[in-house]
């Protein structure tokens, strides 16, 4: 199936996204206490926090796939390339975050991790500063997209350093995301259905 297929599908895939970062952030904050009250749920509770990761990715992409269809010539494409390949490492980064959790190689997972974090941050800085360069996006959604991409960096490069500055990077990073993912939602549901790479910059508010 060709990616042009999922344009369209941002509105839904923004609100998937920020669903799915709340659950993932709330084991990441709860999970620890939770498995040690109640053992049994520990792994399956593991599942749902991997399960949940991955969904995040993979919306998150389909949501700035859905902002670059709506882009006029004005965009930069050597960017928009990196964040291609931003978008699509990140997407596989939780498999490799599982064979190396399966195969005990501790090192590889926490790096998964972080290094999620930092394609993330770099996704959402290459397409908010372009969008809002380009006139797709107007106001506070942009810039709560850029300090968001820039949290998420600090995170995914902080934790390995500083670690207090890494942790709350990734806290604000989460807790913005999901209020940029649910305005994003917003926005682009007031898109014209009909509208994909054609659609003028003056379509989206």
């Amino acid at each position: 199936m060709k990616l042009r297929r999922l344009a369209g599908y941002g509105p839904t895939a923004a609100y998937v996204s920020a669903g799915a970062l709340f659950v993932f952030f709330f084991i990441l904050i709860f999970g620890t206490p939770i498995s040690q009250n109640a053992p049994g749920i520990a792994v399956p509770m593991t599942v749902v926090y991997i399960f949940a990761l991955w969904v995040w990715l993979a919306a998150l992409t389909v949501v700035v796939l859905d902002l670059e269809w709506l882009e006029h010539p004005a965009t930069n494409a050597r960017l928009f390339q990196v964040a291609h390949w931003t978008a699509l490492v990140s997407v596989f980064l939780p498999l490799v975050l599982v064979i190396s959790f399966l195969a005990g190689a501790g090192i590889l997972v926490q790096a998964s991790f972080y290094l999620a974090f930092v394609l993330v941050g770099v996704n959402l800085l290459i397409h908010n500063i372009d969008a809002r360069r380009a006139g797709l996006l107007h106001g506070v959604p942009p810039w709560l997209g850029i300090v968001t991409g820039v949290a998420f960096v600090v995170a995914g490069l902080g934790i390995w350093t500083i670690a207090p500055l890494g942790f709350i990077g990734l806290i604000l990073g989460q807790t913005f995301y999901i209020a940029w993912a649910v305005w994003m939602g917003v926005i682009l549901s007031a898109v014209p259905k009909t509208g994909t790479a054609s659609t003028p910059a003056s379509a989206i508010p």
